[in-house]
Formats: C-alpha cells, structure tokens, sequence
C-alpha cells in the first residue's frame, strides 16, 4: 500500500504523525511505502524521520531543482535541473500517480490546491485533510 502523507511546511505536530505512521506500519505491515514531496521541513520532514525509525520504505518525489537522494522517486536524469515555478506542482503529479491513498495535513495554497484537485480528478483519487 503506497500511502502519501504531505501538508504545510507550518504543520508541525509530531505526534499525530508519529502515530500514524505507527498506525499504518501495524496495518500494512511490510506492504507499506510511504511518500513524500521531500520536503526539509514541516509534514514530510516528520514522516522521512519516522518512516526510517520505523523501517518503512520510503519515497520522496523532491523538486528537479535539488540533487538526488538516496530517497529520490524520479531517475537521475530528472534532478540536478534549473528551478522553475512549476516544479512544486510536478511534485503533486509524482505523488497522486504514485500513491493508492492520500492525506494531506494543514492548510494548502489556493493555486497548489486547484492544481491538486485536477490532478486528483484526473487519477479519480481521493484526499484526506487533517487540520
């Protein structure tokens, strides 16, 4: 089961993450995989942390502006690009085709959501939000 847990750099309550994972580790067991946009901070610096304390396998799909990483989702001639503004949306398209499950925690910016929800629409996938 690939399960996607991303959100809001500002979302920082550990917690609640480390339960989940914890929650969907029991459940999957060595069938889950856990993705992220790679993000350093907030959410998915919770869920890369928790995930390998864990023993998840663990996914990222982190923006072609940055270098590879032993987590990286995308082959190695995607990274090490120029940054472009769109980069952060192709990251919603990585994680909605890979994922079979979705939650998204805090708030989302109303152009990153318009994006998501048609990349939503266009999988037929569902969100959870958790506030």
């Amino acid at each position: 089961m690939r399960v996607a847990l991303i959100g809001d750099e500002k979302y920082e309550n550990r917690n609640e993450i480390k339960d989940l994972v914890f929650k969907l580790k029991q459940k999957y067991g060595d069938d889950l995989i856990l993705i992220t946009r790679g993000n350093q901070v907030g959410v998915e610096k919770w869920v890369r942390k928790f995930a390998l304390e864990m023993g998840c396998k663990y996914i990222e799909y982190n923006p072609a502006s940055t270098p590879m990483n032993l987590y990286s989702g995308m082959t190695e001639e995607y990274y090490d690009k120029p940054y472009h503004p769109t980069q952060p949306l192709h990251q919603y398209n990585c994680v909605v085709e890979n994922a079979d499950k979705l939650i998204y925690f805090g708030e989302i910016k109303r152009n990153e959501y318009n994006h998501f929800n048609r990349v939503l629409q266009r999988w037929g996938k569902k969100v959870n939000f958790v506030q």
